[in-house]
């Protein structure tokens, strides 16, 4: 496999355990609605206090619930303090075989987007608790406009649609667990545990503009 993907980073500090589904969920979503580059019916999503628009994709939704459950199963209550998890999109390209003088195809990484939540026991106090909600939901209104500034400034190296058939951006999330590191994991998701061609099953239409779409943040605060 050639090529470095595009590495984004979004990052949440003191992050009470009750909020990383809402935080999660939304930053997730969030990345799909701007990357899942085929036709989808917008909808809305409300979590900490801000509307994000979200694709209509069972299969993106269930994947998102999924890994958030084994995000909250790797971080124990009373000792993981950091948790983080990445996202892959893929890309399919021609890969020579020098050997037989042939050429067959496989799947690159073209963009990763690594999430890291710094997390904190739930306050106990009212006023500890009000004071957690507002720094979480204003940390997370910037992680939402950091990802449209990206999805805006960064688009020269999103490969073209070549098909309708099969879905020819295969994604992947990866949480890290307890027994390996950070970048064995990442490496691991680069190289053997990219898709395979085989793998890559579902039919999809390309978006008529797959690189703009709408901003995905509605805040009925300041931003």
């Amino acid at each position: 496999m050639t090529g470095i993907p595009q590495e984004f980073n979004l990052e949440v500090t003191a992050l009470p355990r009750d909020q990383v589904k809402d935080a999660l969920r939304g930053l997730l979503h969030s990345i799909f609605f701007h990357r899942l580059l085929i036709n989808v019916l917008p909808r809305e999503l409300r979590v900490l206090n801000t509307s994000v628009s979200i694709t209509d994709s069972k299969d993106v939704e269930r994947l998102i619930e999924e890994k958030i459950a084994e995000f909250l199963h790797n971080t124990s209550p009373t000792q993981i303090k950091q948790g983080k998890l990445a996202l892959f999109f893929y890309e399919k390209r021609l890969k020579k075989n020098w050997f037989q003088f042939t050429k067959t195809e496989e799947f690159v990484c073209w963009e990763q987007w690594s999430i890291t939540l710094n997390l904190v026991q739930v306050p106990k106090s009212e006023q500890e608790k009000l004071k957690s909600v507002k720094s979480v939901e204003n940390q997370f209104t910037q992680c939402l406009m950091k990802i449209l500034k990206i999805v805006n400034d960064y688009k020269e190296h999103i490969p073209s649609i070549t098909t309708t058939e099969g879905n020819p951006f295969p994604y992947q999330i990866a949480i890290q667990s307890q027994t390996e590191s950070w970048n064995s994991m990442i490496k691991r998701m680069l190289v053997t545990d990219a898709p395979t061609i085989a793998s890559s099953t579902h039919t999809i239409v390309p978006a008529s503009n797959p690189t703009s779409r709408p901003s995905s943040i509605k805040s009925e605060g300041k931003m």
